[in-house]
């Protein structure tokens, strides 16, 4: 398993849906798709809540794929995803 959420919450800003979803990383783990539940994602940011690093995060229609260094332990990330 590449990684497990943990909490998903949604609110409005103007005409724009926001996900603001928070997960783990198990050790080994370098990537996984995150389904935000927007249709098309027009901003996105992620990143670990410590020092290690997200090396990528690319949108694709409502699901984001991060690729991330090896947390060496489970690490919690977070992302912000804003879309229609």
């Amino acid at each position: 398993m590449a990684y497990t959420l943990v909490s998903t919450k949604k609110t409005v800003f103007g005409n724009k849906k926001v996900v603001i979803i928070e997960g783990t990383f198990a050790s080994g783990d370098t990537t996984g798709t995150v389904v935000t539940g927007l249709s098309a994602i027009d901003f996105a940011i992620a990143q670990y809540v410590d020092t290690a690093k997200i090396l990528n995060c690319a949108p694709s229609g409502g699901n984001i794929t991060l690729t991330t260094q090896d947390p060496l332990a489970t690490k919690t990330f977070r992302l912000i995803a804003i879309g229609h």
